[in-house]
């Protein structure tokens, strides 16, 4: 609304005296805008801060008032909005939700008049009054209301009903909303207990996951799960999206952290794409179309090798050469001789993964990640190829190694090399972390080959140097 719309205050009390109200806001901002801050000490300035709070709390009784005249006059009927709510959203620009919350709070929080015209208490009083004296939030206050809500019309004994109410007030005054929910649903589990229990037939209903391409072939996924599948996922996911840092010495002594960039989310999809992955290994999946479930990708050999344009899934998400690059260790790739119309001439089978046997010697051999200062099992590690399939690398011992998702994904990217030297997997820094690019090897591999009476010794064509280094040096800041 244009501000126009609020010349009908006119001189009234009203307006003069929500112009006084805006002036003493003027006049605060401007005191602590010219450093009226500095004398205060630091527990006068906490004080500031809950004296600001209170304030703002209780302004939420000018919505309580203004709310309920305005569905005593029905405006929303003179304005063409469905609802006061709409109104809200309309005239305040507020989203649908914080304007449901505001109407909610004025019907259960405002004084209410009888048909009479008699004055009558708020339908919860003690909310009401912990909001009227600042003492909480209008979050936590629409945390106690929805908690109630479920007692209402249920026949339960009025002064138990007071009493669920008195002492959420008393909890909402106290604790931050977090642990209000929790303790709200706590107290109306006394009231009803045998009424709060999550209805799973609703969640059985309500249940959905959707799983829509993007124009720019992300993928965006949306849904609702019920307790037990949320539970479940979350059990999975939760380790593995866990911030990694590696900590160890290099081979000079000095102590290092390689610490994890990633923000909460992409740990979380990363831990997914790793799922993901260990279950396509698993060959577990029902077939689909006649063939285990699988990813299927079509991209020129020669863009595969020359590292360019992109390669093309059966429901037509496009993928890069890079990470088709990644996705040929572990993939089978299947050679086709095309047409220029498209039509397959000949079809070939090559195996691309490593055998039975030879990953079982991998995983005696490296036992896990072979990254340096990595932990990470032999269940949730992929085979890497040291030279590239699309590069003719070979499928043999000497080229393989185990990877865990992380570390196959970045160690590229990150400047790091690798090797097998003496049959074991040893890895090179790059000069940025270390100018002299001293070899480093797992500690777990190099304690294995130790106790096996194996050398640590890695000689190159130029000189002999002992492994000694066994974490992974990051860019110092």
């Amino acid at each position: 609304m244009d501000e126009g719309a609020a010349s009908g205050l006119g001189q009234a009390p009203l307006g003069a005296a929500l112009q006084a109200w805006s002036d003493a806001q003027d006049d605060v901002v401007r005191l602590l805008a010219e450093g009226a801050l500095d004398a205060v000490d630091d527990l006068g300035l906490v004080e500031v801060l809950r004296r600001i709070e209170a304030t703002r709390n209780r302004s939420a009784l000018l919505d309580h008032h203004v709310v309920q005249t305005g569905e005593a006059r029905r405006l929303a009927d003179s304005l063409t909005q469905p609802s006061m709510a709409a109104v809200l959203v309309w005239a305040l620009r507020l989203s649908r939700g914080e304007a449901s919350r505001r109407v909610r709070a004025a019907a259960q929080l405002g004084e209410r008049r009888s048909m009479t015209g008699e004055l009558l208490p708020a339908l919860r009083p003690s909310l009401a009054a912990a909001q009227a004296e600042g003492r909480a939030t209008p979050e936590q206050i629409d945390i106690c209301l929805r908690a109630l809500d479920g007692l209402d019309h249920r026949g339960f004994d009025p002064h138990d009903l007071e009493t669920a109410e008195q002492v959420v007030a008393g909890f909402a005054a106290t604790f931050p909303p977090a642990e209000l929910r929790g303790l709200a649903q706590q107290v109306v589990d006394r009231v009803d207990p045998d009424g709060t229990v999550p209805d799973d037939e609703l969640h059985a209903d309500r249940r959905h996951l959707e799983l829509r391409r993007c124009r720019d072939h992300s993928w965006r996924l949306e849904g609702r799960l019920t307790p037990e599948v949320g539970a479940k996922l979350t059990a999975v996911l939760g380790p593995l999206a866990a911030p990694r840092v590696n900590r160890d010495v290099t081979a000079d002594g000095r102590p290092v952290e390689d610490l994890d960039e990633r923000h909460h989310g992409q740990r979380r999809h990363d831990a997914l794409e790793e799922v993901c992955d260990r279950l396509l290994r698993s060959g577990t999946l029902p077939d689909s179309g006649g063939t285990p479930a699988t990813v299927i990708v079509t991209i020129a050999e020669g863009d595969l090798a020359a590292r360019r344009r992109w390669g093309v899934t059966s429901d037509g998400t496009m993928l890069s050469s890079r990470t088709l690059r990644r996705l040929a260790d572990e993939a089978e790739v299947v050679p086709a001789v095309v047409s220029c119309t498209g039509v397959v001439l000949h079809l070939g089978r090559t195996r691309r993964l490593a055998s039975a046997a030879q990953t079982l010697a991998l995983v005696a051999r490296d036992r896990g990640c072979s990254f340096p200062g990595c932990q990470r099992p032999p269940e949730w590690c992929e085979r890497h190829h040291i030279r590239a399939w699309a590069d003719g690398g070979r499928t043999d011992l000497d080229n393989l190694t185990l990877l865990c998702a992380y570390h196959h994904h970045h160690f590229e990217a990150r400047g790091w090399t690798c090797r097998v030297t003496d049959g074991l997997p040893t890895w090179t820094p790059p000069r940025w972390i270390d100018p002299q690019q001293r070899p480093l090897r797992n500690v777990r591999i190099s304690a294995a080959a130790a106790s096996a009476g194996g050398k640590l010794t890695i000689r190159s064509r130029t000189r002999s140097t002992r492994v000694v280094g066994t974490g992974p040096p990051v860019l110092r800041r």
